[in-house]
């Protein structure tokens, strides 16, 4: 009996991995994609959630930086410093 060439050279868990793969209907193939695709709308969902949330809080900060620049200007105006004279330095 003569062996082919293509299994003389094939590894043999090269061989066992052919005989144990399972062709993919098309119905699984399209509710796979159909899964991917809810998964990255899902993704992309959160992201925009996350992307407002880092710009509300980007904003509030520079609410509470306005506010606390305008605090400093209206404690400055009301108590001006004193320079120092030059021999207390």
């Amino acid at each position: 009996m003569a062996t082919r060439e293509r299994n003389a050279t094939v590894h043999p868990g090269a061989l066992l991995k052919d005989a144990q793969r399972v062709r993919r209907t098309k119905e699984e193939i399209e509710q796979e994609k159909e899964l991917k695709r809810i998964r990255a709308e899902a993704k992309a969902q959160k992201k925009t959630t996350s992307d407002d949330k880092k710009a509300r809080g980007e904003a509030r900060i520079a609410q509470l930086q306005e506010i606390e620049d305008a605090s400093i200007a209206n404690a400055n105006s009301e108590f001006p410093r004193q320079k120092l004279k030059k021999g207390l330095q």
